[in-house]
């Protein structure tokens, strides 16, 4: 298939350029001349409309949480739908803001994490689920705003992490230590409710994407909202130490998703509307992508098989091959 022939640079800065600079950001080019995989939806029952976080479970099977009414289906590895939930969170969120459940999570002895904005008081929590239903509380956090909550969780480094962002207020907060504003933080999954988050790093606009590595290491993908460079990173290291992925204004992709491929890394871009592949080589970080697949809006994970999994406006679909 004949491509497109076209190369767009992505940066900080409309014209900047990819340096060794630790000063300067390096950038990531994206190759729009690879033909997109094909892709093919799931088959839903109609209960879930928003998919807003995704799980790829060991067995083969996704776990799609729908962001506005907190329900938690499966989808087993056959493709079908059980119409049985796992498990429904009352949520806080509408169709026009960014909250609602959010995020999922299973940690290496098989019990199940959500993150969601609580109905009762619109606050970001995290709890232990289990019997259809939240059973536990693991972490109590901020009141949620419209947009920039962060939200998305991942079950790593013994326990569970969790990026918050800006919640639309001062950006300096980041600099605060006893508040979550755009931070990666650590939880105990056997805590308290109350407890007090360890900050593995801080400066980040909106920590959304989450993705675990082969080591264990997480990794960043970082929203804007307009203001700072979108970027990816890694999650125990100063957000000023990652890759720029463009923004704000031209070239803005709005990480919803990552995943971390073998050499590489595909981000799913709420505004791009696709997966690119992201590669970070050397010591100068240079980067490179290329589209790997759309339509993408809402999250990526990568099935057990190696299929790219991918949440849409109003739906989820899967790469008919595996992507390595």
């Amino acid at each position: 298939m004949v491509g497109l022939g076209l190369v767009v640079v992505l940066s900080s800065g409309l014209f900047a350029s990819c340096t060794t600079d630790s000063s300067s950001p390096p950038t990531i080019t994206v190759d729009l001349s690879e033909a997109p995989g094909q892709v093919t939806s799931v088959p839903l029952d109609g209960t879930v409309t928003t998919p807003g976080a995704l799980l790829a479970e060991p067995d083969g099977s996704l776990l799609i949480g729908d962001r506005l009414t907190g329900r938690i289906n499966r989808v087993g590895a056959d493709g079908r739908d059980d119409p049985d939930p796992v498990a429904v969170v009352e949520v806080a969120g509408a169709a026009g803001d960014q909250r609602g459940l959010l995020g999922l999570a299973r940690t290496s002895d098989g019990r199940l994490f959500a993150s969601w904005t609580r109905a009762e008081d619109g606050r970001l929590v995290v709890g232990e689920l289990a019997d259809k239903e939240a059973v536990r509380l693991v972490w109590l956090g901020p009141v949620s705003a419209d947009a920039a909550n962060g939200g998305r969780l991942v079950a790593a480094l013994d326990g569970l992490v969790i990026g918050i962002g800006d919640l639309l207020q001062d950006r300096g907060l980041a600099d605060v230590a006893d508040v979550p504003n755009r931070k990666v933080l650590w939880l105990d999954p056997d805590g308290p409710d109350q407890q007090s988050p360890r900050i593995l790093s801080t400066g980040w606009n909106n920590p959304f994407a989450l993705a675990v590595g082969p080591t264990g290491e997480v990794w960043v993908a970082d929203n804007t909202g307009g203001e700072g460079p979108e970027r990816l990173g890694r999650a125990d290291q100063p957000a000023g130490e990652s890759a720029s992925l463009g923004g704000p204004g031209e070239g803005q992709v709005a990480p919803a998703g990552l995943v971390v491929l073998e050499d590489s890394f595909a981000v799913c871009g709420f505004l791009s509307g696709r997966v690119d592949r992201v590669v970070i080589a050397g010591d100068a970080m240079a980067t490179t992508a290329a589209v790997v697949t759309r339509p993408c809006r809402t999250g990526v994970v990568r099935l057990a098989d190696g299929r790219l999994a991918m949440g849409t406006d109003d739906g989820v679909v899967v790469t008919t091959t595996p992507v390595s």
